[in-house]
């Protein structure tokens, strides 16, 4: 019985990182079609400097926050299917 309560818990660890992997590639991409979208209907004007660093340093902490977000389930993910073959080991 102990090995069926490790092993539900193992599923809703890996669904939970699915989760998050998930919606950080869907937070990214949303992210820069908008900004493309922005650039296209001319929101953000190509000449203005000040608005281009900041895109781009915007754009940088948001990269960096859901790439950190989406390789640290993914490393999860990889790790749970090998903990259940250790329990179905045992």
């Amino acid at each position: 019985m102990d090995d069926y309560v490790k092993k539900n818990i193992l599923d809703l660890n890996f669904q939970k990182h699915l989760i998050i992997a998930s919606t950080s590639i869907l937070i990214s991409f949303t992210y820069f079609i908008g900004v493309v979208i922005a650039f296209m209907s001319r929101q953000i004007k190509l000449d203005n400097l000040l608005h281009i660093f900041l895109i781009v340093i915007l754009s940088s902490i948001i990269l960096c926050i859901t790439i950190g977000f989406f390789f640290k389930s993914y490393n999860h993910i990889r790790k749970i299917p090998q903990v259940i073959k250790e329990l179905k080991l045992k």
